[in-house]
């Protein structure tokens, strides 16, 4: 089962804006190419280089947007963001944690790293509000005694002035 990753109005406002200016500059590329009246360049190699850097932000930003997702694997958890890859273990996840006021879960695993300490990090789940219940489903046929643990965030006091 895949589940895409959600990142919010204005993050994906940003990728859309950022995706329409390559767009911009691509057809001002291929203008300036095909020799457009009132653009005069001295070399060829400017608009090729820019619309190869134009199109590589492209690809990104649509991987970002189209490839973001948590897939759910026989042998572990997939975690896709873009064109970066990362794969969960379930026997390394210890817990999840769900905040009750946004409904965030946090994924609390352990470190495989080579470190002389044994330590746990926790992944955000960047899912929609609306998915979470899909996701925790999901997560307990996977790993059936996993144990969920609700919290709320501490408010943050005000300082005396």
């Amino acid at each position: 089962m895949k589940i895409r990753m959600n990142f919010g109005t204005i993050k994906l406002v940003i990728l859309a804006a950022v995706f329409a200016g390559v767009l911009a500059i691509l057809g001002l590329d291929i203008a300036i190419l095909a020799g457009a009246k009132g653009i005069i360049v001295n070399s060829v190699a400017i608009p090729v280089v820019s619309m190869i850097a134009a199109l590589l932000v492209g690809v990104a930003c649509g991987l970002l947007i189209f490839n973001s997702f948590y897939k759910f694997k026989e042998q572990g958890l997939l975690i896709m963001l873009g064109f970066f890859a990362d794969k969960v273990a379930y026997d390394e996840v210890v817990m999840l944690k769900q905040n009750m006021e946004t409904s965030e879960l946090f994924l609390i695993v352990n470190d495989k790293s080579k470190a002389p300490v044994n330590t746990q990090i926790a992944l955000r789940v960047n899912i929609a509000a609306v998915k979470t219940d899909e996701f925790l489903a999901e997560v307990r046929k996977h790993i059936p005694n996993i144990t969920v643990e609700m919290f709320t965030q501490p408010k943050k006091k005000k300082k005396d002035k």
